[in-house]
C-alpha cells in the first residue's frame, strides 16, 4: 500500500483502545462515536502489513490514532515502520463481558450504537462450553 493507502486504512480501521475498565481489569473503549451495524476491527487480520508512514506525516492520521501509535512506537520518530493499533494487541482478547453487549464477535460489528469513551462489551454466554471457562456466568 502506499502512504496514502496506509494512513486511509488506519484512520478508517481503527475504533478502539484499550483502557481501565470499570467492569474488570482492562477494557475496550470506543473512540469515536460509532453506529450500529458498523465493524470495529477488534478481531485480527490474518494477514499482518506493517505501516510505513514517516513521522512528518502521521498528522494526517486522525489525532486519536496518532497518539495510539505515538505511544506504542516512539521509534517512528527515527524512520521505524509500525503496526497498526489493531494488531499490536488483539483487542477481543480484552474484551469483557455484558448481559446487554454492544458488540458482536460473529460480525465484529457494533450490535447497537457505541458512544466515544463507552466500553465495548460482548456476550461470553455466545461461546459453546462458555460455562467450562466463566462458571459465573448466569445461563
Amino acid at each position: 500500500m502506499t502512504q496514502e493507502e496506509q494512513i486511509v486504512f488506519l484512520n478508517s480501521t481503527v475504533k478502539c483502545k484499550l483502557g481501565a475498565s470499570s467492569i474488570h481489569g482492562i477494557g475496550v473503549f470506543a473512540l469515536f462515536d460509532i453506529p450500529k451495524g458498523q465493524k470495529l476491527y477488534c478481531f485480527p487480520d490474518p494477514k499482518i502489513e506493517w505501516v510505513n508512514i514517516p513521522y512528518g506525516s502521521l498528522n494526517k492520521l486522525l489525532p486519536e490514532i496518532k497518539e495510539l501509535v505515538l505511544e506504542r512506537w516512539p521509534s517512528i520518530v527515527n524512520g521505524s515502520h509500525f503496526l497498526s493499533p489493531n494488531e499490536m494487541a488483539w483487542l477481543v482478547t480484552f474484551m469483557n463481558h455484558s448481559e446487554n453487549p454492544n458488540y458482536s464477535l460473529d460480525t465484529d460489528s457494533a450490535t447497537r450504537d457505541i458512544k466515544r469513551g463507552e466500553e465495548v462489551t460482548e456476550d461470553y454466554r455466545k461461546m459453546i462450553n462458555c460455562e467450562k471457562i466463566y462458571p459465573w456466568l448466569k445461563l
